[in-house]
């Protein structure tokens, strides 16, 4: 008789684990997708470890509910002096474009007093809005005697989740909208105020990092423990994105300094320090083969031609995964695929876009992707399963449930490919400007100069594509 526990699922080895989906209305609270966590291979161990952890899960879950309710975290309906300035100002604007006199804004602004009470001693409204009190101001005084608000950090944060992360969109991951606004909310609750973006100082930003590095988080078997130094490092750079984007898009360029740029964590996070490349490795020959043979043997067909083509070309997973129908280019003499951003992704760098060549498995695995997709009747993504936002994650999830079951070394992901490829066009002397223009690195620009046309390029990048082939089947 099995464990009949809500959330309790028993995995392929036998061990009994709790799964459970964030609910909808706290996602921009608690931003993970799931709880997930081993209870124990045995019936028994389960049975003991189940409450404790279940009633963490719902301690968490009660607790970003009343956030929600008691309105802790500012919401992005609340109106900042900037927002109200800018209405007025747009009222102001309309009325003239509708021909009305100076007279006539002092009347409208007499009407929006009267909605109020008035102060005797003062003769101003009481309780006014900031909105009614800026619409106010303006029709009376106008924009020269009413000098605008300087923007706040709520003001960077709304103008960079329209603009930047496009908020709006039903495509955005609500995720990533969620994150921003808490790390920043946790910004103006430690300042105590939401202060202007001149405002802020370097003793502000180190109190902010300070108070995320002494924040405690529970683990799945109740205990509380310090986050993580790489966690605080990936807020603060977030913060600091915000940030950058507000100081150009306001126009502050040159009059202030982003003071969480370069602040350093106290604690030393997990691989910090590393160079990009010693975090990474290529795949040794034994497990690449076993993993490819693994994929191609049990992962779905769609999934086996994404390695297959991340294999063989050194592309970046979202490159291949994002591509569409008509980026394959078998005609001519040189086949290749088309590497550009579209709806599905964007690429990582203007560097990024450029022609692939295709030689040997990678060469079949897009003629036999593209003949999926046709016999199909679509003509849009070359992967349909995978091509659409963050559809490379689910891909790389995926393959890396492969990978694990060949190697357990941290080293070794599906990005380890792209190493791979870089290892045989070194191994095989391929000049460094054929690497970048294959890889998608920067060029230090001469590509352009040095090959003068697509064509040139492509000749001489598929030679080398193919001589990168040959030294991959000797090893």
């Amino acid at each position: 008789m099995g464990l009949i526990l809500k959330h309790i699922a028993q995995t392929k080895s036998g061990s009994f684990q709790y799964r459970r989906r964030v609910p909808k209305d706290v996602s921009t609270i608690i931003v993970k997708r799931e709880f997930k966590q081993k209870l124990g291979d045995s019936r028994r161990e389960a049975l003991a470890a189940y409450p404790r952890f279940h009633a963490t899960v719902e301690r968490e879950i009660e607790a970003a509910r009343m956030q929600l309710t008691q309105n802790q975290i500012p919401q992005a309906s609340n109106v900042t002096e900037l927002e109200a300035y800018q209405e007025a100002l747009r009222l102001r604007r309309e009325m003239l474009n509708d021909g009305l006199t100076g007279s006539d804004m002092a009347s409208a602004a007499d009407l929006i007093v009267h909605r109020y009470p008035m102060d005797p001693e003062t003769d101003a409204p009481i309780g006014a809005s900031l909105a009614d009190a800026y619409r106010i101001n303006m029709l009376r005084l106008g924009p020269e005697r009413l000098p605008a608000p300087q923007p706040t950090l709520d003001d960077a944060r709304k103008l960079y989740l329209k603009e930047h992360l496009r908020a709006d969109s039903p495509d955005t991951d609500h995720r990533v909208v969620g994150l921003a606004n808490r790390v920043i909310d946790a910004a103006i609750a430690e300042i105590g105020c939401n202060p202007a973006l001149s405002a802020i100082t370097r003793e502000d930003a180190r109190r902010i990092r300070d108070h995320m590095l002494d924040r405690v988080k529970m683990t799945g078997k109740g205990i509380g423990e310090k986050v993580s130094a790489s966690t605080v490092s990936r807020e603060l750079s977030i913060i600091s994105a915000i940030f950058n984007f507000a100081v150009v898009e306001f126009g502050l360029e040159g009059s202030i300094q982003n003071p969480f740029s370069r602040l350093p964590v106290a604690r030393v996070a997990k691989g910090q320090g590393q160079k990009a490349s010693e975090k990474r490795a290529p795949l040794p020959s034994d497990v690449l083969m076993e993993t490819r043979q693994r994929v191609i043997a049990k992962a779905t067909p769609e999934l086996a031609l994404v390695w297959r083509l991340i294999e063989g070309t050194g592309c970046r997973i979202a490159e291949v995964t994002g591509l569409l129908a008509g980026d394959v280019r078998l005609a001519g003499e040189f086949p290749h695929i088309r590497i550009e951003p579209n709806a599905v992704r964007s690429l990582k760098t203007e560097t990024s876009r450029r022609e692939v060549p295709l030689v040997g498995d990678a060469l079949a695995a897009a003629k036999e992707a593209l003949e999926r997709v046709q016999a199909e009747g679509g003509n849009g993504s070359l992967f349909p399963s995978y091509g659409r936002p963050r559809g490379s994650d689910a891909a790389s999830a995926s393959l890396m449930k492969h990978l694990r079951k060949v190697s357990p070394d941290g080293k070794h992901v599906i990005h380890s490919l792209r190493h791979n490829m870089k290892d045989w066009l070194v191994l095989a002397e391929v000049p460094s400007l054929e690497q970048n223009l294959i890889l998608g690195h920067t060029l230090g620009g001469v590509g352009d100069r040095v090959y003068g046309g697509e064509v040139a390029k492509l000749r001489a990048t598929t030679r080398a594509m193919m001589r990168a082939h040959e030294m991959k089947e000797m090893r």
